[in-house]
């Protein structure tokens, strides 16, 4: 009976053993962004295989899911910046097993303020002034009754500020600033 036991044992042993063996040494690891609505997850495996990413709400629903196949290394992001805040478990499944990554989601949202003036004795000269919270796009258009006479996107991180020389315009036509942030807010100015 003992050898029995004995035997048993080693058999259990070496199973558990070959199957450890089997399943390759993974890192997983979930890592915010700077901006706190993207959070990256970064893979690393020494052989390669399918990954499954899932995300779930705190109810467990789940939300979003992919499986990134044949891999054995990668860094992937998820924007959350269209889901509601709240806590929610970033799953991430291979050969080597199962790993739950807890985020709690909060909205970041940029306030901006805008301004466009006429510099003072300055003919046909206007400074556009932009100061934000935090790094956002920001488009600028100029027209007059007839034309658009300038178009850009810039980026503002927290101010900024630029003179636009439109002397060169002629006629006596009025001027349409209109400065759009990714916030959202649209500055109208009219001269």
């Amino acid at each position: 009976m003992n050898f029995r036991i004995t035997s048993l044992l080693f058999v259990f042993a070496l199973l558990s053993v070959s199957a450890f063996a089997e399943a390759p040494a993974s890192t997983k690891a979930v890592v915010s962004s700077a901006n706190n609505s993207v959070y990256s997850v970064v893979y690393k495996s020494d052989m390669a295989g399918d990954v499954k990413v899932s995300i779930l709400d705190k109810n467990k629903k789940l939300i979003f899911t992919e499986t990134i196949a044949n891999v054995a290394s990668f860094k992937r992001p998820y924007n959350f910046s269209q889901l509601a805040e709240g806590q929610y478990t970033i799953v991430i499944e291979d050969k080597a097993g199962k790993q739950l990554e807890q985020v709690n989601y909060t909205a970041t949202k940029v306030e901006s303020f805008v301004r466009v003036n006429k510099v003072a004795n300055a003919e046909g000269k206007y400074v556009l002034n932009v100061m934000s919270s935090g790094a956002e796009g920001v488009y600028v258009r100029i027209s007059n009754a007839s034309s658009v006479l300038h178009e850009e996107k810039i980026i503002v991180d927290k101010s900024f500020g630029l003179i636009y020389n439109l002397t060169q315009i002629k006629g006596n036509s009025e001027i349409t600033f209109e400065v759009v942030t990714d916030s959202g807010k649209t500055t109208v100015a009219e001269f």
